[in-house]
């Protein structure tokens, strides 16, 4: 079974949103092992500039990802795909026999250096998400793949 962590950064704080992922927590859980962390948003005080927040919160997510872990990292400008693009790229992942870890940054995106690090940058739409509605559409996605891999009309 394919083992997923979804690294963020800051909490899901709007209710409708906790529920949303909760939601497709349950439903993926046939199909998948799991893991949502969420890591410390670093406070915004005067004077800090955000390449210097979002390198301490790319400190915290490198710190928390799985060993032997495939990185990838969601950014606007990664490679978008289809849903069947995804689900093939799912696909390989399962057979890589690795972890798989995405990367969401916090409302100032990620560091360079993690998106360094990343394996694969992927985006979810050339639309703007905030990052916590970024978390319930990976969710989503992720779960229309694993539907449509085992062959369930979900993704129609």
């Amino acid at each position: 079974m394919l083992r997923v962590s979804i690294l963020m950064v800051g909490r899901t704080k709007e209710p409708f949103l906790r529920e949303g992922v909760e939601f497709f927590r349950r439903r993926l859980a046939p199909y998948l092992h799991l893991t949502l962390v969420e890591v410390r948003a670093e406070r915004e005080v005067r004077g800090l500039a955000p390449e210097l927040i979002k390198a301490r919160e790319g400190e915290r997510l490198l710190a928390r990802v799985p060993e032997r872990a495939f990185l990838a990292a969601l950014d606007p400008r990664g490679r978008e795909c289809t849903t069947e693009d995804f689900t093939r790229w799912l696909t390989r992942r399962e057979e890589d026999a690795r972890p798989l870890a995405f990367l969401v940054g916090g409302h100032l995106g990620l560091a360079p250096e993690v998106l360094s690090r990343a394996e694969e940058t992927l985006a979810l739409s050339r639309l703007t998400f905030s990052h916590e509605l970024a978390r319930l559409v990976l969710l989503e996605q992720l779960y229309r793949a694993m539907t449509l891999k085992a062959g369930h009309p979900y993704h129609v």
